[in-house]
Parts: structure tokens; C-alpha cells; sequence
């Protein structure tokens, strides 16, 4: 039988209906944004590291070259086209790639700075450690991290993190507790992003 969660995680792989519905759930997310912005302390010319790029909502961060990755393929050709070359902005790339694969490094080399955003909670324990453990070794500086908060004071944030397509949605110690494992996690606050309950964690590497 086909469930409302079902319906809705087949319509969010559109990349237009996903970006509409967070536009009406999180608005421009310029909170968001802002703290990401804070956080990743990014100076002019840095190359920046988005993985789990989506639709690539938040590579206008940048401020020199940007390399978007994700595994969907829609996602990413979506984005390419509105935020890329395509749009005009030959530094700003996006690719269907896994960041864990053993040539990622070797391919793309290191970045100073990083952001993983509303990606964690898609992901299992061991698959987001790799995940994490993948980000460490291609960052040498500042890596921002964005999820959910399951536990926010408003109920309609709440049951909407019920409908979420991501299986793994953790509490905010939960999530610092699983980024310490690969880096040193500065600061970490829960947050609103329109009726979205949020978390952002601020790390360094420890190279």
C-alpha cells in the first residue's frame, strides 16, 4: 500500500517540486545561510566542498571555485544547468559523484572548506561515518555540517520530519556525537529554517 511518506519522497525527486516545497516549509533560509556562512568563515578565492549538493540551493556561498556533489542524477543536472556553467558560472561545478570513493582525493584534491547539508539523516550509522570520514580526508580546514532536529518545540516541524523521505533522523547530541568521531566539533545550536526544526554543527579538521 502506498503511503503519504511514499507519494512524497517520489515527488521530491523532481528537483522544481522539491525546491518548491522548501521554499514553502523553510522560505530563502537566510538564517541558514547565514550561519553557514559564519561557520565555514570563507575568504575570497577558497575552494568550498558541498557534498550532498541537491539542487544546489547553497552554492551561492562560494567565493571563488565550488564543486557540488550527489549521487542523484536529476539533482545534479538540475543544478548544473540553474547555478553552474550553465548558468554562466564556470566556477561552480557540479558531478555525480560518491565522495567516498577511494580516487576522490586523487581527483579533485584537498579543499579548505566543506558543508554537508540535510544529508545525514538519509544515511545509516555506518554509511554517514564514511561519509564523514570521506569529508575529513578532503578538508583541511572548516566543515560545516546541517540536518534536522527531531525534537523541536513546534509540532508541525515535528510531523513533518515524520514525513521526510531520511530513515535516520538524530538529536542534536546524536549528531555531534557521531561528527566528534572525525572532527573537532566547535560549536553546535538547534535552529528554524521556516517551520523546519534544524541543527548546524561547526568543525575543524584534524590535520
Amino acid at each position: 500500500m502506498t503511503t503519504m511518506r511514499d507519494r512524497l519522497a517520489a515527488m521530491l525527486d523532481h528537483p522544481r517540486l522539491f525546491n518548491l516545497v522548501q521554499l514553502v516549509t523553510c522560505g530563502n533560509q537566510s538564517r541558514t545561510r547565514r550561519m553557514i556562512r559564519d561557520g565555514l568563515q570563507i575568504r575570497p578565492g577558497e575552494r568550498l566542498l558541498d557534498v550532498c549538493c541537491g539542487t544546489g540551493e547553497f552554492a551561492d556561498l562560494a567565493a571563488g571555485p565550488y564543486l557540488g556533489v550527489d549521487i542523484n542524477a536529476r539533482y545534479v543536472e538540475y543544478a548544473q544547468r540553474r547555478h553552474g556553467v550553465g548558468a554562466g558560472h564556470p566556477e561552480c561545478v557540479f558531478l555525480v559523484q560518491d565522495v567516498t570513493r577511494e580516487d576522490f582525493g586523487r581527483e579533485h584534491g584537498v579543499f579548505p572548506k566543506a558543508m554537508f547539508v540535510n544529508g545525514l539523516h538519509h544515511l545509516d550509522d555506518g554509511r554517514a561515518g564514511a561519509v564523514l570520514a570521506a569529508i575529513a580526508r578532503a578538508t583541511d580546514g572548516r566543515v560545516v555540517i546541517v540536518d534536522m532536529d527531531p525534537a523541536p518545540g513546534r509540532a508541525v516541524s515535528r510531523w513533518l520530519a515524520g514525513l521526510d523521505r531520511g530513515r535516520h533522523i538524530r538529536p542534536l547530541a546524536d549528531q555531534v556525537a557521531l561528527a566528534a568521531r572525525f572532527f573537532n566539533v566547535e560549536a553546535s545550536a538547534a535552529f528554524y529554517s521556516g517551520v523546519w526544526g534544524q541543527a548546524i554543527l561547526v568543525c575543524t579538521t584534524r590535520r
